[in-house]
């Protein structure tokens, strides 16, 4: 299935929502994984647990297949390998079932979609082109995910520097992701004048107490092998690539380290594993290099496996 996947194959894309659907399938008749999620950080004011389960799962269904397509269009469109390949979109889904919010409409989900979308919008700046439309439109998609998640309030930096990075400093272009950012918040404030609080209040946990090591210590090995043999691979394909793909994949992976960097802070301070979940787009970017550039293929697709392995058993644990 991996090779397949890592083919100019577009038919294989059929499997990803039969991948979801089959994970649906087995939360309905195991149950047990649902609820290890606690916390509702929506600035809307939403409660999505009242959200009928049918509609729900539905919902988990559309978006997690959404975000798989729409990372595997950044990543071709955006030509990160040289070829079209589908591995984003398979290593997308298998991160995030390791989540509940693969099994029910989330803010976690959508903030996912926004996310993508924003940093579609920051890879489409040329270097020589007036980026305006771009930095503002990257700009509003990460305000509309800020009100999913408010975390992402700090990645308003990763779109400063991004521009930066592949643009001379120009003031409207730094100011426009700003002022697409606080677009959405000002909906938010006709709804909480307080909001604000939430961006130094992370107050959503994970407990997966009862997986032991399973979904904790296991899944955080696999991916942090294929992040190193990916490194490898991606450090021999910056050496004879463009300039420009040399600074969106440099960005790419500033924003990995920073998204670490973050989960890593709020699990030291507010003990929760919750926040992870916002690096699961960016190495979905990262992690296909650890099959594409292998000269022994079988094993990072041995853990790729393994990880689809780990995320049946775990209905069964």
């Amino acid at each position: 299935m991996i090779k397949y996947f890592s083919n100019n194959e577009p038919f294989v894309l059929v499997l990803i929502p039969l991948l979801v659907a089959g994970h649906l399938v087995l939360d309905i008749y195991f149950p047990s994984f649902e609820m290890l999620a606690v916390g509702q950080e929506n600035l809307w004011d939403f409660d999505f647990k009242l959200i009928p389960a049918l509609y729900a799962r539905t919902g988990a269904f559309v978006f997690v297949c959404l975000n798989a397509f729409l990372i595997n269009y950044v990543f071709n469109t955006h030509e990160f390998y040289e070829r079209n390949n589908y591995l984003p979109s398979l290593i997308y889904i298998l991160l995030v079932f390791l989540f509940p919010m693969s099994l029910r409409l989330g803010e976690d989900l959508i903030g996912h979609t926004f996310f993508i979308l924003s940093i579609n919008k920051l890879f489409d700046i040329k270097q020589n082109e007036d980026a305006r439309h771009m930095t503002f439109l990257s700009g509003l998609f990460i305000g509309l995910a800020i009100t999913f998640l408010p975390v992402y309030i700090y990645f308003i930096l990763f779109i400063w520097l991004g521009t930066l990075t592949i643009r001379p400093f120009v003031l409207r272009e730094t100011l426009l992701p700003l002022f697409g950012a606080i677009i959405p918040l000002m909906w938010i404030w006709l709804i909480d004048q307080h909001f604000y609080q939430s961006f130094i209040e992370f107050d959503s946990s994970l407990d997966y107490s009862k997986f032991g090591n399973i979904l904790i210590f296991i899944p955080h090995v696999i991916v942090l092998l294929l992040i190193i043999v990916a490194n490898k691979n991606i450090i021999d394909r910056r050496a004879k690539s463009s300039i420009r793909y040399k600074r969106i994949l440099g960005l790419v992976i500033y924003t990995l380290l920073y998204s670490i960097l973050v989960g890593g802070v709020i699990l030291a301070f507010f003990e929760t594993y919750f926040y992870f979940t916002i690096g699961a787009v960016i190495l979905s970017i990262i992690l296909p290099y650890a099959y594409l550039g292998s000269k022994h293929k079988w094993f990072p697709a041995g853990l790729l496996y393994l990880l689809l392995i780990l995320n049946v058993v775990k209905f069964l644990y």
